[in-house]
């Protein structure tokens, strides 16, 4: 097998060709046989670009928010009885 961009022999088969640094082969698999499988078929997953720092700051506030409500609940409940 040789490398699809600068023609060197690749006889290990590396992922990236030794000689120019780029792929060697073909992608066998593409993005639309995922979409394709039942995971692609799946509508509640979310994909975004938030940083790991971020999304555990939006994890505490939320966590944070139901604690407190959950808390005023009770509060609530305790005065009513």
């Amino acid at each position: 097998m040789n490398c699809i961009h600068c023609e060197n022999p690749n006889p290990e088969r590396w992922f990236y060709c030794r000689s120019c640094g780029n792929k060697a082969s073909e992608a066998l698999y593409t993005t639309n046989l995922f979409m394709m499988s039942e995971s692609g078929k799946r509508s509640d997953v979310e994909f975004s670009v938030k940083n790991m720092d971020e999304h555990i700051a939006t994890v505490k506030k939320e966590k944070s928010e139901r604690q407190n409500k959950i808390w005023k609940e009770r509060i609530k409940q305790a005065r009513i009885n």
